[in-house]
């Protein structure tokens, strides 16, 4: 459980996974570690009890401290690691089928951002694919109708819902409060995670990311999507064939899901982004 009153040991820690993703690790790191100038930032490198270890990206990044699993752990219950183990200001949870564009300075501007929107108790950035298009990281909670366009392969006959749950009705480079952020780049703050607590576990895979922002909302902190800098997701969608062990596991996090929220969880009215003045390091 993290401490709130220890003390902050750096501006950021980035936290990621790795089980056996080898050919993804070299374009994560290496463009990480040109994404930070003038922060101080560590990575939290998991070992999913890999089948080789994690040493040979332990050098990329200077700053790296090592979290060993004993066995396999689902994503919930890794991100609840990183979140353990981390003293620094901010927490970055991210997928490791991601890179970079060094010229975005992406982490040094998400720290930033979080400095100057000290009501921000989570925030992303504009995911894109590989391809230069827009990913939609900023959500609005699913319906039964979004369900139904997603899983059953109606999308072209609802464009129109599609594009009101993927917030298409905004600018991409705006910065706005949103209902919720894809789970593959979380920015947390430390103070928030302090006081709403760790990723709910129970989910396998899949929802635990609209659940921490749902419960980051009741607690009174803003769910934020910065487009002002972005990151880069090869996005596998492993659940989108309807029937599969992953499809599954979407169903059964969707069913916990609605046994805690229902089909439209209650939260207060979403307020706009406002600007405060930087927290202290």
């Amino acid at each position: 459980m993290l401490v709130s009153s220890t003390r902050p040991t750096s501006d950021l820690e980035v936290g990621v996974i790795y089980t056996n993703e080898h050919r993804l690790m070299g374009p994560l790191l290496s463009t990480m570690n040109s994404s930070g100038p003038g922060i101080r930032f560590r990575l939290l490198l998991v070992d999913n009890a890999s089948d080789h270890g994690v040493e040979p990206w332990r050098s990329i990044v200077a700053d790296t401290h090592i979290l060993r699993n004993n066995e396999r752990l689902n994503y919930a219950a890794n991100i609840n690691r990183i979140l353990s183990a981390s003293t620094a200001r901010y927490v970055l949870a991210m997928n490791t089928d991601m890179f970079f564009d060094p010229r975005q300075q992406c982490l040094t501007r998400m720290v930033r951002f979080m400095d100057t929107h000290p009501e921000c108790g989570v925030a992303g950035c504009r995911l894109l694919h590989a391809d230069g298009e827009n990913a939609f990281a900023a959500r609005r909670f699913q319906s039964l109708p979004i369900i139904a366009a997603r899983r059953l392969g109606l999308a072209k006959y609802m464009r129109q819902t599609i594009a009101h749950y993927l917030y298409q009705d905004r600018d991409t480079n705006s910065t706005f409060a949103c209902d919720w952020l894809s789970g593959c780049f979380l920015m947390f703050r430390r103070e928030a995670v302090c006081e709403v607590g760790l990723i709910d576990e129970v989910y396998d895979k899949y929802f635990e990311d609209v659940d921490i922002c749902i419960r980051m909302a009741q607690a009174g902190w803003t769910v934020a999507f910065n487009g002002g800098t972005s990151c880069f997701h090869f996005e596998q969608r492993a659940s989108r064939r309807l029937f599969s062990a992953d499809a599954l596991r979407h169903v059964r996090s969707y069913m916990h899901f609605l046994r805690k929220w229902g089909v439209t969880p209650k939260l207060p009215a979403i307020q706009p982004i406002r600007v405060g003045a930087p927290k202290a390091a």
